[in-house]
């Protein structure tokens, strides 16, 4: 009879490898992030600009967004729950908790601007798109793709969700000019004034900001470094996807 192996082998622990200084290692991203910058290949956003897109092409994309303010918000208490100061004496003692805390309230209509899936709603709703409509539109499957990548991010660590969301998602489209450009675009060509972008257009730069400031503080080893960076990666590459998808709804 074959004796069975009963012990448990020794873990010889490895040293991590050293960080990157932080701005090297945020310039590298930055030129990342640079070579698959989605919202400068799109094409969609700046022909509602100049009034040029179908008003079907506008619906869609409404409906598009529909979906992604249903799927994201929610994730927000995510990043409240993983952040690193969640046990902060108080709220007032924290950055990252409170940080999230703040944001998860604004988008969920506790603050200042309504709830912002609802906002994407009346957008719709604007188009002449009913609740029924709304609730069977099959979205992209590359929205699709681009929502879930960034979400297994969130879940799969602070630092990642921060590093998909934050760095390389409120802070590079707040950088575009896209909420603006849709805001003045809808309003001079479509005939409708709506809310979302217009609370988009001068609430994401701050975010954006402020976002860059707290990832910054986590990423400081380098094991860190590189699941950030690989996550980063992979959200580009799906919205790139999903960017050209819908370029070819102007053909």
């Amino acid at each position: 009879m074959t004796a069975t192996r009963r012990e448990f082998e020794a873990i010889a622990v490895a040293p991590d490898a050293p960080a990157l200084p932080v701005d090297e290692y945020l310039a590298q991203l930055d030129a990342l992030i640079e070579q698959h910058n989605y919202f400068k290949q799109d094409r969609v956003v700046p022909a509602i600009g100049a009034g040029r897109a179908s008003r079907d092409v506008v619906r869609r994309l409404a409906l598009e967004f529909y979906y992604l303010g249903k799927w994201m918000t929610p994730e927000f208490a995510t990043l409240i729950a993983n952040a690193p100061d969640v046990h902060a004496f108080t709220l007032d003692h924290s950055v990252h908790y409170k940080h999230w805390a703040q944001n998860f309230a604004d988008e969920a209509g506790y603050l200042r601007d309504p709830n912002h899936v609802q906002m994407k709603v009346e957008f719709c709703r604007q188009l002449g798109c009913s609740d029924d409509e709304i609730r069977a539109y099959q979205p992209m499957p590359e929205t699709i793709a681009m929502v879930f990548t960034m979400l297994y991010s969130i879940r799969r660590s602070y630092e990642e969700g921060l590093a998909v969301f934050g760095y390389a998602g409120e802070r590079v489209a707040a950088g575009s000019g896209y909420a603006r450009t849709l805001y003045e675009g809808l309003k001079t060509h479509y005939g409708i004034t709506v809310k979302n972008f217009e609370v988009h257009a001068y609430a994401e730069p701050d975010h954006g900001m402020r976002a860059a400031d707290l990832f910054r503080q986590v990423a400081i080893t380098r094991t860190i470094q590189e699941r950030c960076r690989e996550a980063i990666r992979n959200a580009l590459l799906v919205a790139e996807a999903r960017t050209q998808a819908m370029n070819r709804w102007l053909e």
